[in-house]
């Protein structure tokens, strides 16, 4: 009996050098009522060509085979389904990705196709269950790291971050033809650049499969483990970087204005009232001149290279330096409380208090000035149709 939410659900599984578990999982497939199975072959090579003629006759509709001859990696070949299924399959509303190599069952697929329907929020993630005594050692460890890792620098728990099944509806494909990774960190991309767009990110238990200790996989431990915790870690100490060069270049130009108004304005070298305080003008304009470049230039870098926001300038903009005025104010604040409560030293305890603001900083840059944009644009969307 077909499951009816299938027809309009295609399912797209990438696919390098497949053992002999693919021809029948495509089979399960159609009996079960997709309509609509694209595979990749990510350049298997000619050894493999008899494997990938077995899955359907070139005159029917229901399984196609796209091939390139070099092999490109499983993030490249998940972006050329994608780009096929928008294209070619406009009737699919959802689109479930799966692996080649038997590790997602049929019954599984047919219920995330049922879930999407029930509800296409998001990405659907289908979700193994890691505590069971049959999954890899190496397995077991790396996923709950990589979920403790990827938690506390994305704010997201993700229980299965190397999950391949995975749903979503068609609104999301041209989102992920834009995800970058040709190799198994587009996977991990694709669940990064959904918590910083704040798309939901949901979870579906899944069958548990490890055959002979996942023999049928491609994924090399260290090549591949390199390259997603490379992708994990690598906004964040972009973050880092932009940080410490906008540090530099505030400094730098706070040297260079203070000693050309020394020299050139000597009307600013009077002290002024500010609130409780006298400060020398100088001083001030310099400061003040050397921290608003350096805030322009830390905003497009961060804009730009480490949360690669495509939102209007104006909206960013504004929320970021809120952000500035406020992690500055707490920075004066926290450090002159805890001089005077505690007698602590202002300037050293300045350190402290400074890296945790930017930390702070991170997360409500993450979170609000450059994250959010898909919920702001549904958002919007709603209210224009009201």
């Amino acid at each position: 009996m077909t499951n009816q939410n299938a027809k309009d659900t295609a399912i797209l599984i990438p696919s390098y050098q497949p053992n002999d578990k693919l021809p029948p999982y495509v089979a399960a497939l159609r009996e079960a009522g997709f309509v609509r199975i694209i595979i990749v072959d990510d350049g298997s090579g000619d050894a493999y060509t008899p494997i990938f003629d077995s899955l359907g006759t070139p005159d029917e509709e229901t399984v196609h085979v796209i091939r390139y001859a070099d092999n490109h990696g499983k993030g490249y070949a998940l972006r050329t389904g994608l780009a096929y299924l928008v294209e070619a399959c406009p009737q699919c509303a959802f689109v479930i990705t799966a692996d080649s190599d038997g590790q997602h069952t049929v019954p599984d697929t047919l219920r995330m196709a049922d879930a999407l329907h029930e509800n296409g929020e998001g990405i659907l993630l289908g979700s193994r269950d890691f505590s069971l005594r049959h999954v890899p050692a190496k397995s077991r460890m790396g996923n709950r790291i990589t979920s403790v890792v990827f938690q506390a620098l994305y704010g997201q728990r993700v229980t299965d971050t190397q999950t391949g099944l995975r749903g979503f509806a068609r609104a999301l494909m041209p989102r992920f033809l834009k995800t970058k990774g040709d190799h198994y960190e587009y996977e991990m991309n694709q669940l990064i650049d959904c918590s910083i767009d704040q798309i939901a990110i949901r979870a579906l238990p899944i069958e548990t499969v490890y055959e002979n200790n996942n023999e049928g996989s491609h994924f090399h431990p260290v090549r591949d483990s390199w390259r997603i915790y490379r992708v994990i870690l690598s906004r964040f100490f972009r973050f880092l970087a932009a940080s410490v060069a906008s540090f530099t270049v505030d400094y730098t130009l706070y040297l260079i204005l203070n000693e050309l108004l020394r020299e050139y304005a000597p009307a600013l070298n009077t002290y002024i009232r500010f609130l409780p305080m006298r400060v020398i003008a100088r001083i001030a304009v310099a400061a003040l001149l050397a921290r608003v470049a350096s805030s322009v230039f830390n905003y497009l870098v961060n804009k730009k290279l480490v949360f690669f926001s495509h939102e209007k300038f104006l909206g960013t903009f504004l929320r970021y330096a809120c952000t500035v005025v406020v992690i500055v104010g707490l920075s004066a604040w926290l450090t002159s409380a805890l001089h005077i409560w505690f007698g602590w030293s202002d300037n050293l305890v300045k350190i402290p208090v400074d890296i945790m603001l930017f930390f702070l900083s991170y997360y409500v840059q993450r979170r609000w000035v450059f994250g959010g944009e898909h919920k702001r644009g549904v958002k919007a969307g709603k209210e224009a149709k009201v």
